[in-house]
């Protein structure tokens, strides 16, 4: 399975906050992780640090995006209840009048909001941001107004300004967004002010088309605040989202020593971990997840798949069925084979074979499944069932070298099941020839293919060597003649070669058979058997 898909598959639990300030809600709702930020807030609305005017606001804005526009009023009223002196609540108010078509009243928020500080050009930036976000074709005029007035008021150096355009071209112009990003940082690095907002949309925007680049602007942002939570999640998402897994891993390493991260990230940290092979590691996470919320069944999932890589089954078992007992699981095929697999080293292969079954049933489009299901069957005894099954896969057009080899192999089990020479037995061979044919024009130059050919045939003849035999012997010694290297580490085909040669060729030619016998006794000099059969061949 691939890396990324497994991790994936840690994220879809609860995300169950730690000890967030609201001001983390707040960078994560620019960041633009609202469900994140929802929960920060809502969790802290009655801190005593929390500034229930700004994050009211917050919640305003999250409950409007999300389309519950009576909440997202009664949000924005409880922020001007908070504080009146926040111009905020206001702007929120009047963006509900603009999307209810009421443009007076609108307006007399905005008036509200300006009213109260008229040097903070920041309300200017968000008047136009809330005409944007009613809409920005009916509104357009609205917008250029207030973000050229916030510009020329402040001399260029408005970083909200230029992080509302940014947001504008974001879609159409990723890499103007960026630069308008970029502004917003300058902006307010010239202020030593941190624009947390402009680092993560930058990085965000740029990882796009160059995600060097912006793993560079998240490491700078975490040199200059190593203690932001958002800071150290999002390189650790953009070094995942990279395939930098190792990166990822350390990072997320040093984002769990930060108090402000989710039960979520603790679940991607434990899948991290397992891809870099840091079991035991994995597993304690994972154990920490449980012991917070034992019925989180990634986590079943998770220690499943690091007891299987230290292939202790009896655990994975163990695990595997508090995964499948589990009322909500989503159970993915992997579930399957890594429960199924634990079964069958055990000696359960009954049991491996329903699992398998049943995975087979619900996922028809997973065609892979039927060759585990096939090994399965074969580990049973059931050999009929696993060729079936084997031939079912490699019929559908799918399968590799191996597969094809292994489908010859199952139908050479099953020809050496019934007794020589009767039909059966001649039948399932030739299908088993056919299957390793094909591996064989997918790789004509490898010798052990030819070695399996020779084997399956001489199944269907019950051991009696005959000329399409001798042929595909003579080809793989050939192949292994190549290299002088192979006879040493090829013993045993060079060997059976030999011996079945100088058997058919007793018959056809007395020399050649002589020739091969002679060499089969250079490699085992001592073998009575041979020596025999090679005297009777002078007399």
């Amino acid at each position: 399975m691939q890396v990324k898909f497994v991790l994936s598959l840690m994220l879809a639990g609860a995300l169950t906050a730690s000890a967030q300030g609201y001001q983390d809600g707040v960078d994560n709702f620019n960041a633009g992780r609202i469900d994140v930020a929802k929960i920060i807030l809502n969790n802290t609305i009655n801190d005593a640090s929390t500034d229930k005017a700004v994050a009211y606001n917050y919640l305003g804005n999250i409950e409007f995006i999300e389309g519950n526009v009576a909440q997202a009023r009664a949000d924005y009223e409880k922020g001007v209840k908070a504080n009146d002196q926040n111009p905020y609540n206001y702007v929120g108010l009047g963006k509900i009048a603009l999307l209810n078509g009421n443009k007076a009243e609108a307006n007399n928020y905005f008036k509200q909001a300006k009213d109260i500080n008229k040097k903070n050009l920041a309300v200017l930036v968000a008047i136009a941001r809330a005409n944007y976000d009613v809409d920005p074709v009916a509104n357009a005029k609205d917008i250029e107004t207030n973000i050229a007035k916030a510009l020329k008021d402040s001399k260029n150096t408005e970083s909200s300004a230029f992080l509302l355009q940014g947001d504008m071209k974001a879609k159409e112009d990723p890499g103007e967004a960026a630069a308008l990003y970029e502004m917003a940082i300058e902006a307010d690095k010239a202020k030593n002010v941190v624009n947390r907002e402009a680092y993560v949309k930058y990085a965000n925007t740029y990882f796009k088309v160059a995600p060097s680049f912006a793993i560079d602007k998240l490491k700078e942002l975490n040199q200059l605040e190593p203690n932001s939570a958002l800071a150290q999640r999002e390189l650790a998402e953009k070094y995942y989202d990279n395939e930098q897994f190792g990166s990822a891993c350390i990072q997320y390493g040093k984002y769990m020593e930060n108090p402000n991260h989710f039960q979520s990230d603790e679940q991607r940290y434990a899948g991290l971990l397992f891809s870099a092979k840091e079991y035991d590691k994995s597993m304690a996470i994972a154990q920490k997840v449980l012991d917070k919320d034992p019925n989180n069944y990634f986590m079943f999932r998770i220690i499943m798949m690091d007891k299987n890589e230290l292939k202790d089954y009896t655990a994975v078992e163990e695990m595997g069925k508090k995964l499948f007992e589990h009322p909500n699981a989503d159970l993915i095929p992997n579930d399957y084979i890594l429960y199924g697999n634990a079964l069958s080293n055990q000696g359960k292969t009954a049991e491996a074979v329903a699992v398998y079954e049943k995975a087979v049933e619900l996922n028809p489009n997973k065609p892979e499944l039927l060759v585990d299901l096939s090994d399965a069957y074969g580990k049973n005894g059931q050999n009929e069932e696993a060729v079936n099954t084997m031939k079912r896969y490699l019929d559908g057009g799918n399968g590799k070298v191996n597969d094809f080899v292994q489908m010859a192999r199952r139908y050479d089990g099953l020809a050496r099941s019934f007794e020589v020479g009767t039909p059966e037995r001649i039948e399932a061979a030739a299908e088993g020839a056919k299957y390793i044919n094909v591996a064989i024009e997918k790789t004509p130059n490898t010798p052990i293919v030819y070695a399996i050919k020779s084997q399956i045939l001489l199944g269907g003849t019950g051991n009696k060597p005959n000329e399409e035999i001798a042929q595909t012997y003579e080809k793989m010694l050939e192949l292994l003649n190549a290299d002088p290297e192979n006879k040493a580490k090829n013993l045993a085909l060079y060997k059976a070669a030999d011996y079945m040669l100088g058997i058919y060729y007793t018959d056809v030619d007395k020399d050649k058979a002589k020739s091969y016998l002679d060499d089969y006794l250079t490699l085992d000099p001592e073998d009575d058997r041979i020596k025999v059969l090679r005297e009777s061949l002078d007399k």
